[in-house]
């Protein structure tokens, strides 16, 4: 999905910028001793970061880095994946409430840690947490995407005597719940709205539909808001980017990287014994964003990176065996954590036909992409579901790569070459069409490359004609979202606890609104996932997880392909820690040895 052309292209377009990351390339001692810099971790991201206000991030690669610098009430354990307490003192348990304006719904009580603070002393409190989640439901915030998972919030109530302690109201139990409050990113009311425009808007009120539209159109404030926290500076300039995590921002450019580097006196600096997930280990954490392997084999053996994830199974292969790496880096997989697959654009005529999605999923070379691409180091999956969870539907035969099958569906449709020129036609609403593919991918990618190569060419066998259209992934993601596309290319990171593809996959989340990029709406599935979402019994869950998967896995909004391995390349210098959670490493966690 992912790759560029040369790194110093990329990082040293201006002297300043080379002189810093060159500051940055050390060997672990000098002449005049111990280098200042030995502590720091230097890890590759397979695209720009362009800016650290996570909750308006369009990149995964910016809400990863900017979880250095903001904190979340909760966190998975990088090695059992449970939810543990982060900066609260304990997990919450859901209650019902039997009384007040929420009676009915459910409840969870949380308290902060008594020492947790913001970067000008002011201590954490609930108030900060309902101010988050205002900004979240703030109908006048691009943050549709996120809304989602929050619309059963209603409330937030602090408590009087102790700030610390707050109150999170939710109509009923949600799937994801507990998941979605502990892992948001919580900012600081005082830095984020210094005017207090939101100090007195209700939550409740933006958490209900109708008076929150209400009062986009008659509260001002509401707007004032959310064109302030929009501004460029709160996600690119360091006085403007602050969070209570042990990081802060040095430097960012879009293009050339981020420098973070670990605040002195950190708040939770005496608290790492008591809990492993508040330590902070390098002094300085740099992203590198190089996206072409050539660039990263050759940074690898100059020791210019402590960490890099994704590499192509034949790279990484490769790499394995030379000598020389083996002297200064250990090479590893974890379980896999994404699922690689082919979005079709359901509005597009041609594609609207099932039959037709059908034929493209038959003609894909599976085989192909376990053993050439993937190297034995993935396997098949059939859907949204990571294959390692208890509710993957096992029973769901994988489409098998049939070009007889494939040529079956498309005469079955109505589609012929009439013209005798290898590609097959048809009439859609009164005009001859040609039965032909422009499919976005990003082809620095090794993986992504050989994958949409061999589609064509098998594609080309049963009179379908494919164009490879090269883009990188942001822009990828912008015209997939915009629905501008007939085909793409993608890779998605799965979430180690309960599955929620509401977001993705719901008829309500047609994008823009939502992230449901294919134009994917069936009633049965809505069901389904709405059902999923609100049911406790896991017996019950599971079977609804599996019912969906088979209308999926029938109606193909995308061609689901592999399940691939996490590979990681690590210096040995560093103790790491690396883990089924996305994206795959906890870098404030890698101690140098």
């Amino acid at each position: 999905m992912r790759s560029p052309s040369k790194f110093y292209a990329l990082l040293a377009p201006t002297a300043s910028v080379g002189l810093l990351f060159a500051a940055l390339s050390f060997q672990s001692c000098t002449s005049e001793g111990p280098d200042p810099n030995a502590n720091t971790l230097r890890i590759r991201v397979e695209q720009d970061v362009t800016g650290l206000q996570p909750v308006l991030a369009k990149s995964a690669y910016s809400r990863m880095v900017a979880g250095q610098v903001f904190q979340m009430l909760g966190n998975l354990d990088p090695q059992t994946l449970e939810l543990k307490p982060l900066i609260i003192k304990a997990m919450p348990q859901a209650r019902q409430v039997t009384e007040g304006p929420n009676a009915g719904g459910i409840a969870y009580d949380f308290e902060l840690l008594d020492e947790a603070a913001w970067d000008n002393g002011s201590p954490l409190t609930g108030r900060d947490v309902a101010f988050t989640l205002k900004m979240i439901m703030n109908p006048l915030m691009p943050t549709v995407e996120w809304r989602g998972y929050y619309e059963y919030i209603r409330d937030v109530e602090v408590d009087k005597a102790n700030p610390k302690k707050f109150t999170v109201y939710m109509s009923e139990y949600y799937v994801l719940g507990i998941e979605t409050l502990c892992q948001t990113p919580i900012f600081p009311a005082y830095h984020y709205d210094p005017s207090g425009n939101m100090t007195d808007i209700a939550l409740a009120d933006l958490c209900d539909p109708k008076k929150s539209a209400a009062l986009a159109a008659s509260n001002p404030k509401l707007k004032a808001f959310a064109d302030e926290a929009q501004q460029p500076k709160y996600a690119t300039e360091k006085a403007f980017i602050s969070g209570s995590g042990p990081y802060q921002l040095e430097f960012l450019k879009a293009g050339e990287g981020v420098v973070l580097v670990r605040k002195k006196n950190w708040w939770a600096d005496k608290l790492a014994d008591k809990n492993p997930l508040l330590a902070a280990y390098p002094e300085k954490l740099v992203y590198r964003p190089v996206k072409d392997e050539p660039a990263v084999e050759n940074m690898l053996k100059n020791s210019e990176l402590d960490l890099a994830m994704n590499i192509s199974a034949g790279k990484f292969l490769e790499l394995k065996k030379n000598d020389t790496l083996a002297t200064k880096y250990t090479f590893g997989t974890n379980a896999p954590t994404q699922y690689s697959y082919i979005m079709c654009n359901l509005r597009n005529p041609k594609l609207a036909d099932k039959r037709v999605r059908l034929a493209l999923a038959h003609a894909v070379d599976y085989d192909y992409l376990l053993t050439t691409v993937g190297k034995g180091m993935a396997k098949r999956t059939v859907g949204p579901i990571n294959p390692t969870k208890p509710y993957y539907n096992s029973a769901l035969t994988p489409y098998d790569f049939s070009l007889d099958k494939s040529r079956q569906l498309l005469t079955d449709a109505g589609w012929k070459d009439t013209d005798g020129n290898g590609v097959l036609d048809k009439n859609i609403g009164g005009k001859k069409t040609e039965l032909t593919f422009k499919i976005l991918a990003t082809t620095t990618s090794e993986a992504t490359r050989l994958t949409v190569e061999k589609l064509k060419e098998t594609a080309q066998k049963v009179g379908i004609g494919i164009e490879i259209v090269a883009t990188d992934l942001q822009k990828l993601t912008a015209e997939t979202r915009g629905g501008n596309f007939e085909l793409a290319a993608l890779a998605a990171a799965t979430f180690p606890g309960a599955d929620d593809t509401y977001q993705n996959l719901h008829s309500k989340s047609l994008a823009p609104a939502g992230d449901n990029r294919s134009g994917f709406a069936n009633a049965a599935a809505d069901k389904l996932m709405e059902a999923i979402r609100t049911e406790q019994d896991l017996t019950k869950r599971y079977a609804l997880y599996k019912q969906l998967q088979q209308i999926i896995h029938e109606e193909l909004p995308n061609i689901y392909l592999t399940s691939p391995q996490q590979r990681y390349v690590v210096a040995l210098r560093f103790e790491p820690m690396v883990t089924a959670n996305r994206p795959g490493y906890y870098e404030h966690l890698f101690k140098l040895k």
